[in-house]
């Protein structure tokens, strides 16, 4: 089994930010953006509100010098998606994830909410940091249950929110797969780096 962490492009250089104050969520005046962003597997499709999107990039330069992406992070584990990009994958993630419209520059662009959490992790050859108080800290190398992980499907599992996941049980030539679609299309903005 091949297993994919589903992760930010390091070359893409363009990322979302939310354009709410924060001190407007700490007084009370909105909800954090991250409430709509979050990495619950909750569906969201009859409360979605969509937050208000900019670009911003890394180092402070002007933003017309960088392509745009066609899949962006803006959180952890939070991923938004072109018109293209949401055209192209629409069919081969409608039963692992919603797509949730969210305006931005005169077009629509989709946020990504991958539900489809399974319980996969093996904790018996997963490993924990311990920290010096003899407790288990963070989480240093993830293993799977082969037999528990989807082939081809995006997932999250609950032990390690923020963080999306694809496996290849077997070499999988099928044009509609996600990895594929991406691969094929050259999506730019996220990769799938092998754990």
């Amino acid at each position: 089994m091949i297993m994919y962490y589903v992760g930010p492009d390091d070359t893409n250089k363009k990322l979302f930010v939310t354009t709410l104050n924060p001190l407007d969520h700490i007084s009370g005046k909105v909800k954090s953006c991250i409430d709509e962003f979050d990495v619950t597997v909750e569906k969201k499709t009859g409360h979605w509100n969509p937050p208000a999107i900019k670009w911003s990039d890394d180092d402070g330069l002007n933003l017309d010098r960088y392509k745009d992406p066609d899949i962006s992070n803006i959180f952890p584990g939070s991923y938004i998606l072109s018109p293209k990009a949401a055209e192209l994958l629409r069919p081969v993630v409608s039963d692992v994830a919603e797509l949730l419209p969210i305006p931005f520059q005169g077009e629509t662009w989709y946020f990504m909410n991958v539900f489809n959490q399974v319980n996969a992790m093996d904790k018996e050859h997963s490993r924990y940091a311990i920290l010096s108080s003899g407790k288990k800290g963070w989480l240093e190398k993830l293993a799977f249950l082969a037999d528990k992980v989807p082939h081809a499907k995006l997932f999250t599992i609950y032990e390690a929110p923020g963080r999306i996941y694809y496996a290849e049980h077997h070499p999988d030539d099928n044009p509609n797969t996600f990895k594929n679609v991406v691969e094929k299309n050259k999506l730019f903005g996220i990769q799938l780096g092998k754990m």
